[in-house]
C-alpha cells in the first residue's frame, strides 16, 4: 500500500514552503531570536500574522461562508507542517482550534465580532483552563461566573494561561452551576484581556518560556460572550483539546532539524580528519530519528484523515499526543549527541550551531508532555476509550 499526497497537495506543500521562506525575513527572524526563538507578540510577528491572514492562508480549511477556502484537514495539516517547519510561532490554538469551535457553536453576535478578526490575523486567543487546584482533573475547576443583569460576573484564578500577555481574548472555562462539582456545570466564556478586574501576572518557566497566572475579580462581560449552551461546555472543552493535541505534535520541526544536522555532520570532520557522518553511532542516531519521525508523520496523517471524515475521537488524539511529545525529547537528545556540547548554546551565542534552534526546541520540548493534557491522563484515555478497559478507582 502506497501512502502519498496527491499532485495538488504536493503543489500546495511546495507553494507554502516558498511562501514561509519569504515570510521569515531578516527583521522577523531577529525579533524571534531576541525572544529565544519561541515567543511571538512583537511588531514583526503581528505584521507577519496579518499578512498570512490577508493572503487567505488562515482560513484554508474554514467554510467559504466565513471567507475560508474549505480545504480538507489533510490540506490544513500540510499548512501546519510547513509553517512549523519555518519556525514561525503561529497561534494554532486560535486559528485551528478555538476559531472553528466558535464558528460551529457560537451565537451570531459573537461570530460576527470575532471570526473576521481571527481570519485576518488581528485576534489571538489564550486558553484559561487549569487552576491551582484543577489541572489534570479539569472537571473540578472552581472559577465561577454568575449571570446578573444580562452580564456574566467572573471570579477566580487560572494557571498556565500561555499567550495571555499578548492575546486579545481568553477562552475561559468557568463553573456556571454552583450546585454542581463536576463537568456538568461548566460553560465557556470569551473574555477580553482588557477587561476591568482581569490581572495577568507572568510565570517564567525553567525553560525560559513565559506563561501566566490570570486573576478574575468581578470581571463583567456581556451575556452574549457565552459559547454554546450554559452548563454544557464540557464537550466544547474536550473537542477543542482534541484539535489542539494534533497540532502540538506535528513532526515538521524534527524533520527540518534532522535535515540540517545531517548536512552539518556531512560537512564536519573529527580530530582525525574523518567525516562525522561516516561514524556508525552518528548514522545510528540519525536513523533512529528518521524512523521515529516517519512513524509520527503517518500517525498524524491518520488523525488528519479521521478529522476529515469526522471520526476522530479522544483516544486517537491522545495516541498521537503521547507518542509525539515523548519522541520529540528523545529525537532532540539524539541530534544533540551528534553536535556535541555546542548544541547547548542558545541563539544569542556567537558560537551557536544551527542558530540555536536545537537547544531551544530541546529546552521547551518537555512542555508538550503536559500541555494540552498530561501524558499520564492521555494514557488513561487510551486505556478506557481506545482499549475499553475499566476506569481506575481513585
Amino acid at each position: 500500500m502506497k501512502i502519498e499526497f496527491t499532485k495538488n497537495q504536493i503543489k500546495l506543500r511546495e507553494e507554502l514552503r516558498d511562501y514561509f521562506n519569504d515570510l521569515m525575513n531578516e527583521n522577523l527572524v531577529k525579533e524571534l531570536k531576541m525572544s529565544g526563538g519561541e515567543g511571538g507578540g512583537g511588531p514583526e510577528f503581528k505584521k507577519a500574522l496579518k499578512k498570512i491572514g490577508q493572503d487567505g492562508w488562515i482560513g484554508l480549511s474554514w467554510p467559504k461562508k466565513y471567507g475560508g477556502q474549505e480545504a480538507s484537514y489533510l490540506e490544513q495539516y500540510i499548512f501546519t507542517e510547513e509553517i512549523m517547519r519555518s519556525g514561525f510561532p503561529y497561534p494554532f490554538l486560535t486559528t485551528d482550534s478555538i476559531g472553528p469551535t466558535i464558528a460551529e457553536y457560537g451565537n451570531e453576535l459573537i461570530k460576527r465580532d470575532l471570526i473576521p478578526g481571527i481570519l485576518s490575523g488581528d485576534i489571538i486567543f489564550a486558553i484559561g483552563y487549569s487552576e491551582p487546584d484543577a489541572g489534570t482533573d479539569l472537571a473540578s475547576l472552581s472559577t465561577k461566573a454568575i449571570l446578573k443583569n444580562n452580564k456574566w460576573i467572573i471570579n477566580g484564578q487560572k494557571m498556565w494561561t500561555s499567550l495571555a500577555d499578548y492575546s486579545d481574548y481568553i477562552w475561559l472555562a468557568v463553573r456556571t452551576d454552583p450546585k454542581s462539582n463536576n463537568h456538568k456545570g461548566l460553560s465557556i466564556l470569551v473574555v477580553p484581556t482588557n477587561s476591568k478586574g482581569l490581572t495577568i501576572s507572568p510565570i517564567y518557566t525553567l525553560g525560559g518560556v513565559r506563561t501566566n497566572t490570570t486573576f478574575y475579580d468581578n470581571v463583567e462581560i456581556p451575556e452574549s460572550n457565552l459559547v454554546g449552551e450554559v452548563n454544557k461546555g464540557w464537550n466544547l472543552i474536550t473537542g477543542q483539546l482534541n484539535r489542539e493535541r494534533l497540532s502540538l505534535v506535528n513532526n515538521a520541526p524534527v524533520e527540518k532539524l534532522l535535515e540540517d544536522v545531517t548536512k552539518w555532520a556531512n560537512n564536519t570532520v573529527d580530530n582525525k580528519g574523518n567525516k562525522l557522518i561516516d561514524e556508525n553511532w552518528v548514522k545510528s542516531n540519525l536513523a533512529l530519528v528518521k524512523s521515529g519521525s516517519e512513524a509520527l508523520k503517518l500517525l498524524c496523517w491518520k488523525q488528519a484523515w479521521l478529522m476529515t471524515t469526522n471520526k476522530l475521537d479522544m483516544a486517537d488524539a491522545s495516541v498521537a499526543k503521547v507518542y509525539g511529545s515523548e519522541f520529540f525529547i528523545e529525537a532532540y537528545r539524539l541530534l544533540m549527541e551528534i553536535i556535541g556540547q555546542e548544541s547547548t548554546l542558545t541563539s544569542k551565542s556567537e558560537k551557536n550551531i544551527l542558530e540555536g534552534r536545537l537547544e531551544m526546541l530541546y529546552r521547551v520540548s518537555s512542555i508538550l508532555t503536559f500541555g494540552g493534557g498530561t501524558n499520564e491522563v492521555q494514557r488513561d484515555i487510551i486505556s478506557m476509550i481506545g482499549l475499553n478497559m475499566p476506569r481506575e478507582e481513585r
